[in-house]
């Protein structure tokens, strides 16, 4: 059975010789993975320079592929996104949101405005002028929502630490280590009220922003059994 959606490449895994398995975050089908062919041949309908990470494409795909996976039958670019790859900050930044991406969505998950938001995200991402320095940080409080994680309530000088295992605002310190500080407490409770326009509209110290990062990926990974990136390694290097 044939047919055609729009999909955000997550990964390009090469497989023997001129093959791959491509994961996708579809509009109609949420994330599936896919076997593509000869993706580095001229005559090839599925070409690789076009499924670099964070690409929209046009995929046509066929369902009724072997050994389980969904057959890639033919791609085209769906929408241009040209300044990612030529800039270091926009570039990193992708390769972190298409790895934190593929270790979060689930496989079932069908959902069409997480779909609409991530590629608002990636248009946004390719288009800005403005220093991208806090756009990761403020994607990931925005994906939190659509989780259905947005931490609740609010930082105040009364309730200073976010216990990054309840999904709260306290008093003093947990018993266990899984807190943010009232530094990035601060800062996770200002962005939690914003949209991701608004993400070059504050300066946070680059020490803040770095355990303000691990602290949300620790949020990520203790509420959605993720498991732990590492390019966000990279992330600290560009930032």
């Amino acid at each position: 059975m044939f047919q055609t959606t729009e999909a955000i490449v997550l990964q390009l895994y090469p497989y023997k010789d001129h093959n791959a398995v491509v994961k996708l975050f579809t509009k109609g089908m949420g994330p599936i993975s896919c076997w593509a062919a000869s993706i580095h041949k001229k005559t090839s309908k599925t070409k690789a320079n076009l499924l670099q990470p964070l690409s929209i494409i046009k995929a046509e795909i066929n369902s009724k592929g072997t050994d389980s996976l969904i057959q890639l039958r033919e791609i085209e670019t769906s929408v241009q996104t040209p300044h990612i790859a030529l800039n270091i900050e926009k570039s990193t930044i992708a390769m972190f949101l298409a790895e934190l991406l593929l270790k979060s969505l689930k496989e079932s998950a069908h959902d069409e405005t997480l779909y609409d938001f991530i590629r608002d995200s990636i248009l946004l991402l390719d288009s800005t002028n403005e220093r991208c320095t806090n756009f990761h940080l403020l994607f990931l409080v925005r994906l939190s929502d659509h989780f259905g994680l947005l931490p609740k309530g609010n930082y105040t000088a009364a309730t200073s630490y976010f216990n990054l295992q309840d999904g709260i605002y306290e008093s003093s310190p947990p018993l266990h280590p899984h807190f943010l500080s009232p530094a990035e407490s601060e800062w996770l409770s200002i962005l939690s009220s914003k949209s991701l326009d608004k993400f070059y509209e504050w300066t946070i110290p680059a020490p803040s922003r770095r355990l303000l990062l691990r602290g949300l990926l620790e949020y990520f990974e203790l509420h959605l059994a993720m498991i732990p990136l590492k390019s966000h390694l990279i992330l600290e290097e560009v930032f």
